[in-house]
């Protein structure tokens, strides 16, 4: 009795991973339209757990219909995952180090931010939540100095943005229709004269304002489907997973996710502040046209609930 009963919850387990996976696959591929759906589409990911875990219960309790299921649906979670970690073929060319940083409501560890785009040789630094103290503590380091040039658009909390360059800036201007502040520059990079950089922060999809994220998205996805033709890198706080929809209608107009070309997979940069300090969910990008990223890599920032991002890219 008790054998059967364990068999009974074994499978029970198993249909509920399995119905998990395949929720994760809708997911991945349709805009998610209301908050609870929004919010689970950031752990797809963990679905391909899920469908595994699904596969050996079916296979050791011997059903083998669900068992076959089982494996359809986890490589139908695989291949939505597929791009994160198939590497592109990048050309020869001298290497550009982009470094962005949420710094949390101004309150990071500048200097600590400060000795990763040092270490990285940095080329380009993309700073969100920058309060005018925070600017402050910004131009008085090293980052200054490193990267002289800047366009930076202060404000309270978390609206404001900045971007500092080692190569002079120009055409500054801000992407219409958000409630942060998402910036846009030109530069000359090797390899790329006219490169627009842009600084990005979407507004966040907090409970209730959901609407915000939206449209904050759809209008960076028409400011970047609008730009003209030549590089481009955008760098920030994206507030958004691969896995959401909306997230990868940016990826048109010959743009493409860093995390995508360089093949390094599930690259989680948030929350930070949490017991353990392990990130969970990867919503800090670099996306770019006319350039193709040989490697990401993270780093801890103290007194921000993000870790940075680093991307090398090389001109295409």
């Amino acid at each position: 009795m008790i054998g059967r009963f364990l068999r009974f919850l074994a499978v029970f387990v198993g249909c509920a991973l399995l119905a998990g996976a395949g929720v994760a696959i809708w997911l991945h591929h349709h805009d998610s339209q209301g908050e609870i759906a929004l919010y689970l589409t950031t752990a797809v990911p963990f679905a391909v757990i899920a469908g595994a875990l699904a596969v050996v219960i079916f296979a050791a309790t011997r059903r083998w219909i669900l068992l076959a299921l089982s494996v359809v649906v986890t490589l139908g979670v695989v291949y939505t995952q597929i791009p994160l970690w198939r590497a592109q073929a990048a050309p020869a060319g001298q290497p550009i180090t982009i470094v962005s940083a949420n710094i949390l409501f101004g309150g990071a560890d500048i200097d600590a931010l400060a000795r990763q785009v040092a270490d990285a040789d940095a080329d380009l630094l993309s700073v969100q939540e920058v309060t005018p103290e925070a600017l402050a503590r910004l131009r008085a380091g090293s980052i200054a100095r490193q990267l002289p040039y800047e366009y930076a658009v202060p404000g309270p909390v978390s609206a404001g943005t900045a971007l500092f360059s080692r190569t002079p800036l120009r055409g500054q201007t801000q992407v219409d229709g958000t409630v942060l502040r998402n910036l846009e520059a030109q530069t000359d990079l090797a390899g790329a004269a006219g490169t627009r950089v842009l600084a990005l922060h979407p507004g966040a999809p907090l409970r209730g304002r959901s609407q915000v994220w939206k449209d904050d998205i759809d209008s960076i996805r028409d400011h970047l489907s609008g730009l003209p033709p030549g590089p481009a890198i955008a760098a920030g706080d994206f507030n958004a997973t691969w896995d959401q929809a909306r997230y990868r209608a940016l990826l048109q107009n010959g743009f493409a996710d860093a995390t995508d070309q360089a093949g390094a997979g599930f690259v989680a940069t948030w929350p930070t502040d949490r017991p353990g300090g392990a990130p969970v969910i990867a919503i800090d990008h670099v996306i770019t046209r006319g350039f193709v990223a040989t490697s990401i890599r993270t780093f801890d920032l103290p007194g921000s609930d993000h870790r940075g991002v680093v991307v090398s890219l090389v001109a295409s």
